[in-house]
């Protein structure tokens, strides 16, 4: 019995801690079951993906917080980080849809119980430029734009499959980055509400369509990169089909593909293209164009982006 409670105690470190909760180890990971909360309780497992194999770690390191995340996705934690130029400590916590709908449980939660917990006992890099937050699906979206409401808590935003539900970010600290993936709707939506806080396309967010679970889709070389690396260098657009009848049931859809000064591309949404003559419609949601009743044959040029960078595409209009 001796024998099998010291293997416990190793297994288990803080198991024989009163109050504390109970402490799981794996190769890059840390579970802790059982976190004590005046928020939220003291049912949720926090989970702590860290950036290197062994501790003690080497470094300090940024973190983004995973909302809805738990000790199942350490592989996908594992795959995210040694694919990643940039390393962060990833930190899950396993809220459901239901509970992240108290939006001010979950922000006294972040402020006041779990951020200072990690910033005290791991080698985070303890400012708001260094610290993100990471959601999925609507309920996750809502709680995530209350913690950016919290002041010199997050600066670093994700945001996977947010709706089609406009949420407002009134608050958001002004160095606020965000990244946007998921289905074009959804993304418009979203880009709409970064635009009209007149956040710049590369230097604020980025947009990446598609993309279905969290982890897979966190691009930590986005979120964390200096601010140098992220001016938009050039945007390229493409028309498909480039030639379409002025028929009512006839459309092309219309891409842009956006390249920031360090060389990754991403996808970029235009809310409001110019186009000469304007002979066409446009549905940002859906990315089609259609002819407007009126047009006629001719070349149309379409144009324009973010920031005053532009993008050139045309689609001939035939009879």
């Amino acid at each position: 019995m001796k024998k099998l409670l010291f293997l416990l105690f190793l297994l288990f470190p803080t198991l024989a801690v009163c109050g504390e909760p109970l402490l799981l180890i794996n190769p890059g990971r840390e579970t802790f079951l059982n976190f004590p909360s005046a928020s939220v309780g003291n049912d949720k497992t926090v989970t702590v993906f860290l950036p290197e194999p062994a501790v003690p770690l080497r470094g300090r390191y940024p973190v983004i917080y995973l909302l809805g995340a738990g000790p199942d996705d350490a592989q996908a934690a594992q795959e995210k980080l040694d694919g990643s130029t940039r390393k962060a400590i990833l930190v899950g916590v396993n809220f459901t849809d239901a509970e992240l709908a108290d939006t001010d449980k979950i922000a006294t939660f972040f402020s006041r119980e779990l951020v200072p917990y990690i910033d005290t006992n791991y080698p985070t890099v303890d400012e708001p430029a260094f610290r993100g937050v990471a959601s999925d699906g609507a309920a996750g979206a809502k709680a995530l734009a209350a913690l950016l409401a919290k002041k010199n808590l997050f600066t670093r935003a994700f945001i996977l499959n947010g709706g089609t539900e406009p949420v407002s970010l009134a608050g958001a600290d002004p160095a606020l980055r965000v990244l946007l993936v998921g289905e074009r709707a959804q993304a418009a939506v979203w880009q709409q509400t970064l635009e009209d806080m007149h956040m710049t396309y590369g230097k604020d967010f980025v947009t990446a369509l598609g993309g279905t679970e969290l982890l897979p889709a966190l691009d930590l070389d986005y979120l964390l990169a200096p601010e140098e690396d992220l001016a938009v260098k050039k945007a390229k657009a493409q028309v498909q089909p480039a030639k379409i009848s002025l028929s009512a049931d006839e459309k092309a859809v219309l891409s842009v593909k956006a390249t920031l000064e360090n060389g990754r591309e991403y996808d970029y949404i235009p809310l409001s293209p110019r186009m000469s003559p304007p002979y066409l419609s446009w549905d940002a949601a859906g990315g089609e164009l259609k002819p407007i009743s009126g047009a006629t044959s001719g070349t149309v040029k379409i144009s324009g982006f973010v920031d005053k960078k532009t993008f050139k595409a045309k689609i001939r209009l035939k009879k």
